[in-house]
């Protein structure tokens, strides 16, 4: 393949006004209100957004956000100074074959819709750099490369394809919505929050034993979680079990003792699913999981 030929990443739909990071869309998030503790990478982003100067820290921290969420400069009007700051990282990985090859694929989805010339040459050096080296790239760097490599087109970043699948799931195509899961599964896309959300539209659909394999397969990566991942796997661990009408007691514990960790909340749009369940539930069960839920939208509940 000539270094020239490279192929676009486009997205088949239009861009949308909405990007979520899981159920909430990202502008609620970035903008609000810090409790204090430990800054969270979207406390980070926020301070970024608003001008504030990053400490080095911070901008290490920035860098790690870009790489795995590029589309929030774009959606931030930020992209001349993510390049800079990517740049700058690159300069200083110049040991590291495997993050060079990462910022480069980053900088080239900066770039590809919106500048496809400066596109094409970060392309050219991630060929360079890449090249002997792939092994050494994450899979889901991977993945993005060698599709970008062969000419195919890449429907869409895994963002992009989260707040699709979002869509549907709202407009109760889950079929649909459990396809675009999967492709996220196989760009090795935050594997335990997607296998939540693919458990969640099963459920929705009545695959109860399809769903037990996705919290299964979510428990199993619990390790590579988010904080707030946690307790809705356990959730959903609680809520298979009371359909099937077996013991949840120790679940109970793992979810309590979840909830006391910092940052175990984050919204979530669990209630559609309750209510379909509800018929299957005693009432007791269902008064339990509402319980739950509202504990997982919100620390102070």
């Amino acid at each position: 393949m000539d270094q020239y030929d490279f192929n676009f990443v486009r997205e088949k739909d239009k861009e949308k006004n909405k990007i979520y990071q899981d159920d909430a869309p990202l502008d609620l998030i970035l903008y609000r209100q810090n409790s204090g503790g430990k800054p969270t990478p979207m406390d980070v982003t926020e301070l970024w957004a608003e001008g504030y100067k990053l400490t080095g820290q911070m901008k290490c921290a920035l860098v790690s956000i870009l790489l795995n969420r590029i589309n929030i400069a774009i959606y931030l009007d930020r992209v001349n100074e993510a390049e800079s700051i990517l740049k700058s990282e690159l300069e200083n990985s110049v040991n590291d074959p495997a993050k060079c090859g990462r910022i480069l694929v980053s900088l080239i989805l900066l770039f590809e819709r919106i500048m496809p010339e400066k596109a094409k040459s970060y392309y050219t050096e991630a060929g360079k750099m890449i090249s002997g080296n792939e092994n050494l790239l994450d899979v889901y760097t991977r993945n993005i490369w060698k599709i970008l490599k062969s000419g195919r087109e890449v429907e869409s970043n895994p963002q992009v394809l989260r707040s699709n699948a979002f869509d549907l799931y709202e407009k109760k195509h889950f079929a649909e919505a459990e396809k675009i899961y999967r492709q996220m599964i196989a760009l090795d896309f935050d594997l335990p929050g997607t296998y939540c959300h693919l458990a969640r539209v099963q459920l929705m659909a009545g695959q109860t034993d399809e769903a037990e394999k996705s919290v299964t397969r979510a428990w199993e990566l619990k390790d590579k979680a988010a904080g707030y991942v946690i307790p809705r796997i356990i959730f959903l661990q609680i809520l298979l079990r009371m359909l099937k009408e077996q013991d949840f007691s120790f679940w109970i514990k793992e979810i309590t003792e979840e909830l006391r960790k910092p940052y175990s909340v984050l919204d979530w749009h669990i209630q559609p699913l309750l209510e379909n369940i509800m018929p299957r539930l005693t009432q007791k069960n269902y008064q339990v999981l509402s319980a739950l839920a509202e504990f997982l939208q919100s620390k102070k509940n």
